[in-house]
């Protein structure tokens, strides 16, 4: 009995080794199988941003770049032969639209109307488009687009910023996914826009995520340096907008991440903060907040370590995606419990749609929270969580207007109505009525 209870938990062992080395050769092979991709933009900042792109071929690439669609004045190429691209256009101007033509020669380009805008130290106003879950390629995430591009009267100039809440390729997050998922379908963003992605689950089964992009670590888009791809900040205009990687770091209260967040939004001068990350505090969608299973416990662990910090720098709005449906709260603040501990005490202002604040972040001001999961799939919900009244099991995305003195949202649906919105103003005006 013991030889054979010794055999087989020989076989066992040698089948589940046998199985992990060809699952980890699976996902190095997905996370960075080469794929040629066509030019796209990372590490925007307000005097710089890095063109990168992938050929079929060794060669040396270049790009041409200038202030007009049809006369480029200056041209950058490769130091040296390579199939993966990267150039950085730097002594550029504030806040100025350029245009731009990159050279390959074994790679078949799209190079009409490329262009970037370099990040702006103050403006009158931005627009701001935002996707969650949208890696999955079909009618719907192409619907969910062109309802966007409706709201904008299909005008690219009239949009400042993209970003993106994770899952933005599925199922795995692979190369080959995230040319399929993303870059494809998006062309035409992708062409004029740098596309500000978050982590989310599925992107983290592979390690394509941080091999694509390449995000600021010291401060360069703005923010407090954080030395990490995984946690930064931008500042646009009026707003300072954080991304942290709620997925693959550690959320615990002695982090890093938390540490940096703490410091990062000390030192925020800017009127408007956004935090953006995939995991939810609170939903009762796809994901259930309530429950310390679900998704690892991540959930409770960015209600009960992040929420505080929300709440004590007094962040605006907390963008998340993971359950494939919209949900939104009220201007609320000092929730870190399960849902059925939240009260009355816990909302700020109890209103539907207009909320007021002092134009400088202060503590306990309450903040809004979003799921917005749904711009390509969509989860069966139960929708019940009384800090997120304002909820539907409907697929699209948002659509964001920032000025110096207000914040306002649309949720704007897979057939372009408008199920939700809201305003946060910081003008000394009120709120009456609304």
């Amino acid at each position: 009995m013991k030889q054979f209870l010794k055999k087989t938990l020989l076989f066992i062992f040698i089948v589940a080794s046998i199985y992990g080395v060809g699952r980890l050769g699976v996902v190095t092979y997905d996370s960075y199988i080469f794929v040629p991709r066509e030019p796209y933009t990372v590490m925007q900042t307000q005097n710089s941003i890095t063109v990168k792109w992938q050929s079929n071929e060794f060669e040396v690439g270049s790009l041409e770049y200038g202030f007009f669609s049809d006369s480029f004045s200056k041209n950058i190429q490769d130091e040296k032969k390579t199939k993966k691209h990267s150039i950085t256009i730097s002594g550029l101007n504030e806040c100025t639209k350029y245009y731009y033509r990159v050279n390959s020669d074994s790679l078949e380009i799209d190079n009409e109307d490329r262009s970037f805008k370099t990040l702006c130290k103050n403006a009158d106003s931005q627009k701001i488009w935002v996707i969650g879950d949208s890696g999955e390629p079909g009618k719907n995430q192409e619907r969910v687009y062109k309802q966007m591009l409706k709201q904008i009267d299909n005008d690219f100039n009239k949009l400042d910023m993209w970003v993106l809440l994770g899952d933005n390729a599925y199922r795995s997050g692979t190369q080959k996914q995230y040319n399929q998922n993303l870059f494809k379908p998006y062309k035409e963003l992708v062409k004029r826009f740098v596309p500000w992605a978050i982590i989310g689950n599925h992107d983290a089964r592979r390690w394509a995520f941080y091999n694509i992009w390449d995000f600021p670590t010291n401060g360069e888009s703005g923010g407090e340096p954080s030395g990490s791809e995984k946690y930064y900040s931008i500042d646009n205009g009026n707003l300072h907008l954080v991304m942290l990687d709620s997925e693959m770091r550690r959320i615990d209260a002695n982090s890093d991440m938390v540490a940096w967040l703490k410091k990062d939004l000390s030192k925020n001068t800017k009127p408007w903060v956004i935090v953006a990350l995939h995991t939810p505090p609170y939903t009762n969608g796809g994901h259930n907040s309530d429950s310390d299973y679900d998704s690892g416990g991540r959930m409770k662990k960015v209600r009960e370590n992040l929420v505080p910090i929300f709440d004590a720098y007094g962040v605006d709005l907390v963008l998340s995606g993971h359950s494939h449906d919209y949900e939104r709260s009220k201007l609320i603040v000092n929730h870190i419990g399960k849902s059925k501990s939240f009260d009355k005490q816990n909302i700020v202002q109890d209103a539907k749609s207009c909320y007021t604040k002092s134009i400088k972040p202060t503590k306990d001001s309450g903040t809004i929270y979003q799921v917005c999961g749904s711009s390509a799939k969509l989860d069966q919900a139960k929708l019940k969580h009384p800090a997120l009244p304002f909820a539907f099991a409907e697929m699209g995305s948002l659509l964001l207007d920032i000025t110096p003195t207000t914040l306002s949202s649309k949720f704007i649906n897979i057939d372009g109505k408008i199920l939700d919105e809201f305003i946060i103003k910081k003008d000394n005006t009120s709120c009456e009525g609304k």
